[in-house]
């Protein structure tokens, strides 16, 4: 083994899962040519050498952490300009970590911290953007051509401290331009790690422009995969048209922490005071699914300053476990049992079973995606961790506490959460507005008869 002084760049191509499952010959076709035409001549123009290549990036290696900057810029204007006419939702685009520092070498591998920083730093890049430590900013500091933004120390997923980091904005013109795309993905938001109070690191993400609303986490997430999803993309799309849309992975979900000592109630709201913390927010409305509305509610009742407004779909007050059900414990134990023997299997028979209580009226494709998230998003043991958190949930005592404008709206026959759980919830929360929506499904579907008036209803609400 070898130990030398390197720039480490890591590279990922943003929302390749998408892209791939859209036009997999053509994107791969598309890839390979800006690999050999593109990426492979700029990393030799600047004396790197590309360590290896992913299914969605490559690992490359410069003597000199000016090299790597000079490098990854030509890349990504190259790229920006070999992928102009296509549409936003088409585009490929390439999140840039750099990072300089000892490397170990070892056939043909590298390996160590600094690789470790370096991709951890990708995954906070915007698309078409770079980010660099302080260490990298320190010798390409006085590149008058470059639009270099301090954005602080962050959060690095597996990195126990925080790190200074620097963004390069390359493409601020086309990130505009593309802001306004109202075909919105995974590649236009902003992605951050953040602490909870007991250490465990929380992803959360941004997208659009405008007075900002903030999501609750409900039980599955991936800030990722969920734009591949059809039973949310309406909706986050719809959000943050005329607002900055924040949401994050829940501990054990997604991106955050997915090995969290704890997975309890008050860490779900704590998780959500440290988002709201680390991302600034001042002053905004939470839209929370499910068991998102009960977190909603709890942060609303001990941060009222913060919160002007509640929209609390399809959700509770009351889990399971508090709201007298015949049979609980044998139901329960049953679903365990099926969640830690399905829920990771290929066979997605159990998935479908859980998919079919949420979506029942989603097509084939939607109840597909949601089969698929289940099984990306998190493990079988936390899974059943968070189900029996949530199958604990009481905030009925705080509803008649609530002054905040609420709006809840709930559809008629949702096969997994009652409407009179809904109900409950309007009946003690003064001055709150309740809508029943037709419909079966758990999540408001882009084709429910009732998406046009929950859309309606909300903008209306917001404007209060």
């Amino acid at each position: 083994m070898e130990r030398k002084l390197l720039a480490v760049v890591a590279a990922d191509m943003v929302g390749f899962s998408r892209l791939i499952e859209d036009d997999e010959i053509n994107l791969l076709s598309r890839q390979k040519n800006q690999l050999n035409t593109i990426i492979k001549p700029e990393i030799e123009n600047y004396n790197g050498e590309i360590i290896k290549t992913t299914g969605d990036g490559f690992l490359a290696i410069f003597p000199s952490a000016l090299d790597a900057v000079q490098s990854s810029v030509s890349i990504q204007n190259e790229i920006s300009e070999n992928e102009l006419e296509k549409t936003n939702d088409k585009k490929i685009r390439y999140r840039i970590g750099i990072h300089v520092g000892d490397v170990v070498m070892d056939d043909g591998d590298i390996f160590g911290n600094t690789v470790n920083i370096a991709s951890r730093l990708e995954s906070i890049a915007d698309a078409g953007n770079i980010c660099i430590t302080n260490d990298v900013y320190q010798s390409i500091k006085s590149l008058k051509s470059l639009i270099i933004e301090n954005i602080g120390e962050q959060f690095l997923k597996n990195i126990s401290q925080k790190v200074q980091v620097y963004k390069i904005n390359i493409l601020e013109d086309d990130i505009k331009q593309i802001q306004e795309n109202h075909l919105l993905t995974e590649a236009n938001q902003e992605t951050r790690f953040c602490s909870s109070s007991d250490g465990t690191i929380i992803a959360y993400a941004s997208i659009g422009n405008g007075p900002p609303i903030l999501k609750a986490p409900n039980f599955m997430s991936s800030l990722e995969h969920d734009w591949r999803n059809p039973v949310w993309t309406h909706i986050y799309r719809y959000l943050a048209k005329d607002h900055t849309f924040y949401r994050f992975d829940q501990r054990g979900n997604g991106v955050s922490d997915l090995n969290p000592e704890n997975i309890n109630f008050e860490y779900f709201v704590d998780d959500m005071r440290a988002v709201v913390d680390a991302a600034n927010i001042e002053k905004f409305p939470i839209f929370g699914v499910s068991q998102g509305c009960a977190v909603s509610i709890a942060y609303a009742y001990y941060n009222p300053e913060k919160v002007t407004h509640l929209i609390l779909s399809g959700g509770f007050a009351r889990g399971r476990a508090k709201r007298g059900t015949a049979d609980f414990d044998q139901k329960i134990e049953l679903e365990k049992n099926m969640i830690l023997n399905g829920w990771e299997n290929e066979n997605p028979a159990f998935r479908q079973f859980f998919t079919s209580t949420m979506i029942p009226d989603g097509t084939k494709e939607q109840m597909d995606a949601f089969n698929n998230v289940m099984k990306i998003s998190t493990s079988a043991e936390n899974a059943v961790r968070i189900q029996s958190a949530n199958d604990q949930i009481d905030v009925s005592e705080l509803l008649p506490l609530l002054d905040i404008p609420t709006l809840i709206l709930h559809n008629i026959n949702d096969a997994r959460v009652p409407i009179s759980e809904s109900k409950f919830m309007a009946a003690n929360i003064k001055n709150s507005k309740f809508v029943p929506l037709n419909g079966n499904n758990h999540v408001i579907l882009e084709g429910d008869e009732g998406w046009p008036i929950f859309k309606e209803e909300l903008k209306n609400f917001l404007k209060q």
